[in-house]
């Protein structure tokens, strides 16, 4: 009877590894139907971070929907160093600081599965949304000089940056990023993006991806960012994005 019940035992023991394994997703291609996963990300023209949420369609195709935020540095600033000690650097000729905040819909199509045994999963990523570009104005400490007689008095005051009266010799320094966050600008657009996502994880209920691609943002009315030249309309930019997050049912 004992030599039964050991064979028995000896059979079934092969099937509850396997459904363990299956169970913790480290074995098998199963097919989850949810994803979920945050990122961080850099790009051409600043850093960012997303949070995507994906629904399983069939064995080759996700929907998902994304938000996500990058800042911006436009090619042209220059920073030159505080006059004195105590003040901040700043980037003369910059109007105002820019974020862009970003809502998209979108598919991820699976052009190579990973084997069993593990591998990388290769998805095709494709979106499109509405983007909103924050435009915060800047301001400066500057200082102004007021002859009385023979006495000169220096005064110094913190004014909303403007090219045509602030100059690298009387401004002193940028003020604190907070400062006219108030005054903000929403500028409304649209954005599209294409990318290959590369999923390295070790399990299957687990995602760990690199995508690489490129996004475009268009703005009808253009974003004013550096003086004395033309409003931007149209943002492009190649981005490198790490997700991590988990699929389950």
């Amino acid at each position: 009877m004992k030599k039964v019940v050991y064979c028995f035992a000896l059979l079934l023991l092969p099937t509850m590894m396997l459904s363990q394994n299956i169970e913790d997703g480290s074995e098998g291609n199963i097919l989850y139907s949810k994803e979920t996963t945050g990122a961080v990300n850099v790009n051409t023209f600043g850093f960012g971070g997303s949070f995507k949420q994906c629904k399983t369609i069939d064995a080759f195709k996700s929907r998902f929907y994304e938000i996500g935020f990058t800042t911006y540095r436009d090619s042209k600033e220059v920073t030159f160093p505080a006059m004195y000690h105590g003040y901040s650097s700043f980037k003369f000729g910059k109007l105002n600081s820019i974020a862009i905040l970003r809502g998209s819909l979108g598919m991820n199509y699976n052009i190579s599965r990973k084997p069993v045994w593990g591998g990388v999963d290769i998805n095709m990523v494709y979106s499109a949304g509405v983007s909103i570009a924050i435009a915060k104005p800047i301001y400066m400490y500057v200082v102004s000089v007021e002859s009385i007689g023979i006495e000169n008095y220096y005064t110094e005051s913190l004014e909303r940056y403007n090219p045509d009266i602030h100059t690298d010799v009387n401004i002193l320094g940028k003020a604190p990023f907070y400062v006219g966050l108030l005054e903000s600008i929403p500028y409304f657009g649209i954005n599209c993006k294409l990318g290959l996502n590369f999923d390295y994880a070790e399990y299957d209920n687990h995602v760990r991806s690199i995508e690489l691609g490129g996004i475009i943002d268009y703005m009808p009315i253009g974003v004013p960012i550096m003086a004395y030249n033309d409003n931007k309309n149209l943002f492009f930019s190649f981005y490198l994005s790490l997700y991590f997050g988990r699929r389950y049912n």
